[in-house]
């Protein structure tokens, strides 16, 4: 006898059996991100508000809103709401009740506009992405050596053009700065302003001719800029002003403790919360640590704290590594839950533009702040190094994580960020399957699910599938598409960091080579063959060249051909010297500012004849 429990159950797994391989029943409430604490399907009475301030409970009832929640939850509330309207068809929102709160008190992005100046539209509209996304931070790094880009009316010396060495004359003025304060304050989002002191002054050297910051009248003039600045916006409205103290690496840029003391008086004599670099200069009194790149475990410091280590600053991340690092880089892994004051995504693009959104194309800044928004809003329960820069295997447990934050991500990219006009270069990966071999044919690895594969990363070691020494790998998969298909591919086998110029990861590639150690690629037994690369064989560190073309996402996809049925795609990876060893591949339809996953494809890590 069939039970109303049991038809429900057989309707189910029938419709089960319809969805591709591991794809999961869901609605639009399985959808949103970040993902809500507790989601309560049906209007239920005795589910209570929660107390953490920016939370939030939003109850649904036949398609209209109710939320309780203090200013900040009201907001977060509407957001969810609007999310759900653009990921449910229309008229079709669940009854629910949402409980929702954010794990830290910051959740934020930096964005450089010392060294590159972006127009004000353009942090605009990165500040609209962060609110969409639960966001309340955002860090405006507005002065570095290429340029003090706000303007002083105390010192105007700092806006001529003998300051600037780059992109000479662009700068905020002080009704642009109080503007994007003021909408991004609408949006809930606090902008943290940056005057980077002492170190990185060489814009504030040339124009003022102070050419030792040991000096006395150095000290009094950062101050004065300090005071200047904070009489933009009161002190709720931006209540924490970020004085840098990393890098005071050059001989004009050493100062004594005196000079840290009295500029951290400014800050605090305005009213303010002082922040800083970490590691960086010894700042005085309580304010918050900064943490920077590198391993900087602050146990044993009592002192707040913002996290933006490793894969946070996303300038050395290729954005096929954004899934990894979202989903297992776990934010603010020490201490006790007072100093975990939350994290900051780092955008350092060192070396100059060519175009004011090469900022946020190359560097995958919309994707990154989609993905990262779930482990930002809810932490992380533990923190996996050893898969920062990869996937784990679809056997490993840990898999699902990112399979389910991918999946979330997917239908946030195509149903809320419809229309989106700024570049966002990221696709699924989960479904791929590689293999690794050495030079021998030895097997190194299997059922690697992912577009970018490290064989060994500098970066992240831990995170390396990788034989210990150098030699070739040889990756593989075998791609089953339905029909004779002609789509793009992204391919990939230098991986440069937008912080380090090429000087690291080697010279751009000479022409007819994918990269300086001879790596290859074949379809199907057929050599494909490299782009035309706008500055081949270019070496040193070249600052002042804009980055163009040389790697995949911010160039146009490589046309290919996949035949109907399986096709061997083969990526060979000599290795002799260098930065980074990595090979990338993955089918793409559209542009590389809003590729498309190529429907139909099914992946293998060895062919069907075995």
């Amino acid at each position: 006898m069939f039970t109303k429990a049991t038809m429900t159950f057989k309707f189910a797994i029938a419709i089960a059996m319809m969805l591709p391989a591991g794809a999961a029943l869901t609605d639009c409430l399985d959808d949103l991100m970040p993902r809500p604490r507790e989601v309560h399907r049906g209007v239920v009475a005795d589910v209570m508000p929660p107390s953490v301030p920016g939370g939030y409970r939003l109850v649904i009832n036949k398609g209209k809103p109710a939320w309780t929640g203090d200013e900040e939850g009201k907001r977060n509330a509407a957001v969810t709401f609007k999310q759900l309207t653009r990921l449910a068809s229309p008229g079709r929102i669940p009854d629910c009740v949402i409980v929702d709160w954010p794990e830290f008190k910051y959740r934020g992005l930096m964005l450089d506009t010392g060294r590159n100046y972006q127009s004000v539209q353009s942090i605009k509209d990165v500040i609209v992405m962060l609110a969409r996304y639960k966001y309340n931070v955002f860090h405006w790094h507005l002065t570095d050596n290429y340029g003090w880009r706000l303007e002083s009316k105390k010192h105007p010396e700092l806006q001529k053009s003998n300051a600037f060495s780059r992109q000479t004359g662009k700068y905020y003025t002080q009704e642009e700065f109080k503007d994007v304060v003021a909408f991004a304050g609408r949006l809930g989002v606090t902008v943290i302003p940056e005057l980077d002191m002492p170190g990185h002054t060489l814009a504030f050297r040339k124009a003022t001719g102070i050419d030792d910051l040991s000096c006395d009248r150095a000290r009094i003039v950062l101050g004065e800029l300090i005071d200047e600045l904070c009489t933009l916006a009161d002190a709720k409205a931006m209540p924490i002003i970020h004085l840098g103290t990393d890098e005071a690496r050059e001989r004009g840029e050493k100062v004594p403790q005196s000079h840290l003391d009295y500029w951290a008086g400014r800050v605090h004599a305005n009213g303010r919360t002082l922040m800083g670099w970490s590691p960086g200069l010894k700042l005085p009194g309580q304010g918050i640590k900064h943490l920077w790149m590198g391993a900087n475990d602050p146990r044993g410091d009592s002192t707040p704290y913002i996290d933006s280590q490793n894969s946070f600053y996303i300038n050395h991340v290729d954005p096929e590594e954004l899934l990894s690092v979202a989903a297992y880089q776990q934010p603010c892994r020490w201490g006790g839950k007072d100093e975990k004051l939350g994290a900051i995504i780092g955008v350092w693009h060192d070396d100059c533009i060519a175009e004011t959104e090469d900022v946020v194309r190359m560097n995958a800044v919309y994707p990154a702040i989609l993905l990262l928004s779930d482990s930002f809003w809810r932490g992380r329960d533990s923190d996996e190094p050893d898969l920062y820069a990869r996937l784990p295997n679809p056997g490993d447990e840990r898999f699902a994580l990112a399979a389910d934050l991918e999946r979330r991500a997917l239908a946030q990219r195509d149903k809320v960020l419809t229309g989106l006009k700024h570049p966002f270069p990221w696709v699924a990966q989960t479904a791929m399957r590689w293999r690794m071999t050495d030079g021998n044919g030895n097997i190194l690895a299997a059922d690697i699910p992912q577009a970018t594969i490290y064989p060994r990363h500098f970066w992240f070691p831990k995170s390396a599938y990788a034989p210990a020494n150098d030699g070739t790998v040889v990756l593989e998969t075998w791609i089953t598409a339905p029909s004779n298909t002609t789509c793009g591919a992204w391919i990939g086998m230098t991986g440069f960091s937008r912080s380090d110029g090429r000087g690291r990861d080697g010279p751009t590639p000479a022409l007819g080579q994918w990269n300086k150690h001879g790596a290859s690629i074949e379809l199907n037994g057929k050599a494909i063959p490299p782009p035309k690369w706008t500055h081949p064989g270019q070496t040193g560190n070249p600052r002042e060249l804009p980055l163009v073309d040389e790697d995949y996402w911010y160039r146009a996809p490589t046309p290919i051909t996949l035949k109907k049925g399986e096709n061997h795609v083969k990526i060979t990876l000599p290795k002799r010297s260098g930065w980074k060893w990595i090979g990338s591949f993955v089918p793409v339809l559209g542009s590389s500012d809003h590729p498309r996953e190529v429907p139909g494809l099914s992946y293998s890590s060895t062919p069907s004849r075995l």
